[in-house]
């Protein structure tokens, strides 16, 4: 007879079970979150995210459960007084609630954000270690009090903007990161493959994800540059390993779509490897030259 011993999930069991349910939902939604707080959302926004993501009205009451959240709930329900449904404050409160325990858990983060902020509100542009500057001037020319609160009537005029031009502050410096790693692979990928005459080709780069139309018979040639690349280090280096994550999608499969396939773990491609079956296959003679840009 079997025996089942209940325990707590490890890391380890997380990681085996990613791709099957709930963990897959989890892992899609942590993702969700994980971005969002990243980039200082409010706990609204997140919560409105989450919704936009698929996270359900269950998964919000289930997540009230979890945390004892109905107190919030009900003193956001009595003063309710901008006339927003039941599930609307739900996803607020879960949002609140989420946003605070990550910055719990990563208190720099708050700091990192809280700095760039002031420093974009007192001087007009964000500075990025990276090299890029990004200029606000409207902040130069906002009426704020000594919290760096909107006050007046820019309160009422300026509010939204106000409020994105801080989220754009505090998330400069993350996009230009991301961009500085990702960019330089694109451009030596691209040049690459045009120089060894492959088929397959990118057709669309966002901060630190491309998209590639793959020739079938190039696919582990395609994996392996993708590792390589993310193996060349660049300044400022950490001894911190990259890594590329890579969703498959193909198209004769009734069930895949535009970035909605299947988890592939090209860590264990290799570009010489590939490289020299393709010659001996192909009789051909190419080679991998790291064409990052210094």
């Amino acid at each position: 007879m079997y025996k089942i011993t209940k325990r707590e999930i490890t890391l380890q069991d997380f990681l085996v079970l990613k791709g099957f349910p709930p963990f897959k939902k989890m892992r899609f939604d942590g993702k969700t979150v994980n971005l969002s707080t990243i980039f200082a959302c409010t706990g609204p926004t997140l919560g409105r995210q989450m919704k936009q993501a698929g996270f359900s009205e269950h998964d919000c009451d289930l997540t009230i459960d979890t945390f004892k959240l109905k107190p919030a709930l009900d003193n956001a329900i009595y003063g309710n007084t901008k006339g927003k449904s039941i599930a609307e404050l739900k996803y607020m409160i879960v949002g609140n609630k989420l946003r605070d325990l990550f910055f719990q858990t990563y208190p720099g983060l708050l700091e990192r954000v809280t700095r760039e902020q002031k420093f974009a509100m007192k001087h007009g542009y964000a500075r990025t270690w990276s090299g890029p500057v990004r200029h606000f001037p409207e902040f130069r020319y906002l009426k704020r009090n000594a919290r760096d609160n909107l006050v007046g009537v820019d309160v009422k005029l300026y509010s939204k903007m106000f409020s994105g031009m801080k989220n754009e502050a505090s998330n400069t410096t993350i996009q230009t990161a991301e961009v500085f790693q990702a960019m330089p692979d694109v451009t030596a990928m691209n040049n690459l493959l045009v120089e060894w005459e492959f088929q397959s080709r990118i057709y669309n780069y966002v901060h630190d994800s491309l998209s590639l139309y793959v020739y079938k018979p190039e696919k582990d040639v395609i994996y392996a540059l993708l590792n390589q690349l993310s193996l060349e280090h660049r300044e400022p280096y950490f001894d911190l390993r990259m890594y590329i994550d890579v969703v498959e999608a193909d198209l004769d499969n009734p069930e895949h779509y535009y970035d909605h396939g299947v988890e592939i773990n090209i860590e264990q491609y290799d570009i010489t490897t590939e490289l020299e079956k393709w010659n001996k296959k192909h009789g051909t003679n190419l080679e991998y030259r790291n064409l990052i840009p210094k």
